[in-house]
């Protein structure tokens, strides 16, 4: 089962008719309370014998946040200084006195959660970030506000009470933060008592509130902060630094001659205009993909394993490609280009049929089963080199 399934159940209909457009409740999307994603026992673990440091967590009260000097220290790590070091008995003293727990940026080093954020990043194409909130009984941490982002809440333990509101501003970008401003919420459209394996999917924009009930809640935040046609704008503008024109100086004195600025600014217009005519929107296509691609870099664990056995890796040696890898291959003359995530690697064209095989394996498979493409030195040479730069990973030696 897919991340996307795992959350919404029905992908198709999801995207059809809730992605963008309105919040979802899935009730017990998962039996065990995403148990193997995160548990409170691995809070405890973090928070308490990781030397946590800022601002990979930090403590919310009443929808603000603590200042951090009453839960962190200052430590020495490798005979330097540090500061903003979690201090474990005082993250718990302010926890039990009402303050929500946040630890941030799990995906980049908790493994389930590496490995659940990448799938969901593949099959959706935009990034992932997961966050976890723990937060006391009948207590709440952030106040009524909107993301900038799609947010899957995961519901680990306990239970929370969500209201969603409709948008006061329709897809806000990441520079439109919520303003109280903007306006007061509507009538919910949603509202929802979340449970232990619960599912809620609230997408940008849609203004939300929670409240823990009678016991401790804790969740996940799956967070997706989407490309828009604003970052593909951005991109196409951008361009205009290539041409002379556009990077010329404004007149002297410019601020002083609203006149002069005004028809300087009209003939800017007009020469984007002009420039956008000439924009290939396949090349604009294949660069917002490649950004894509190469910011998924390998996920490597396990790798100290692999590099020590990789002497011994022989034709009976059975091999697979890694969850979560990353390989377009584009040919190009004479060569290959191999983009690796974030790195490329090029080949000599011959290279191109073994190497979709490869890629297109869905099972693993022994290295001999690449006998009618490669001799068995240049096969191990190949295999070796792929598994050191983490598309592949060896399952048993032989």
């Amino acid at each position: 089962m897919t991340s996307l399934a795992r959350c919404v159940g029905d992908t198709k209909r999801f995207l059809d008719h809730h992605w963008g457009r309105a919040p979802l409740h899935r009730v017990g999307a998962d039996e065990s309370g995403f148990a193997d994603l995160f548990s409170l026992d691995d809070v405890d673990h973090l928070v308490s014998s990781t030397s946590p440091r800022l601002p990979a967590f930090r403590l919310v009260r009443d929808g603000r946040p603590l200042e951090s000097s009453r839960y962190t220290r200052t430590a020495r790590i490798g005979g330097k200084t540090v500061s903003g070091v979690g201090d474990p008995r005082r993250v718990f003293e302010e926890f039990d006195g009402g303050a929500t727990i946040v630890l941030q940026g799990l995906q980049r080093y908790w493994p389930p959660l590496t490995r659940f954020c990448r799938s969901l990043e593949l099959e959706l194409t935009q990034a992932v970030q997961a966050n976890a909130y723990v937060t006391p009984a009948r207590s709440r941490g952030l106040g009524v506000h909107y993301d900038t982002h799609d947010v899957f809440v995961l519901q680990l333990a306990g239970r929370k009470a969500w209201e969603v509101y409709p948008p006061v501003l329709a897809d806000p970008l990441p520079s439109q933060p919520w303003s109280s401003d903007r306006g007061a919420p509507e009538e919910a459209c949603l509202s929802a008592e979340v449970q232990a394996g619960d599912c809620l999917y609230v997408p940008r924009g849609f203004l939300h509130s929670a409240h823990a009930q009678q016991d401790l809640s804790a969740h996940l935040t799956i967070g997706v902060p989407t490309q828009t046609r604003h970052d593909v704008a951005k991109v196409i503008v951008g361009d205009t630094a290539d041409a002379d024109w556009f990077r010329g100086g404004l007149s002297p004195g410019y601020a002083d001659d609203l006149d002069t600025l005004a028809d300087d600014i009209r003939e800017l217009v007009g020469r984007l205009r002009e420039w956008l005519d000439t924009v290939d929107a396949d090349d604009v296509a294949q660069r917002m993909a490649a950004s894509f691609w190469k910011a998924r870099p390998p996920m490597l664990s396990g790798q100290l394993h692999q590099l020590l056995a990789l002497d011994k890796v022989g034709d009976n040696s059975v091999l697979r490609r890694r969850k979560g890898s990353v390989c377009r291959i584009t040919a190009g003359g004479d060569h290959l280009r191999v983009l690796l995530g974030d790195r490329e690697l090029h080949m000599p064209a011959a290279l191109g049929p073994v190497m979709h095989r490869i890629v297109a394996q869905s099972s693993p498979f022994p290295l001999s089963a690449l006998a009618d493409e490669l001799d068995e030195p240049s096969r191990a040479v190949l295999v070796r080199r792929l598994v050191r730069e983490g598309l592949l990973e060896i399952v048993t030696l032989g």
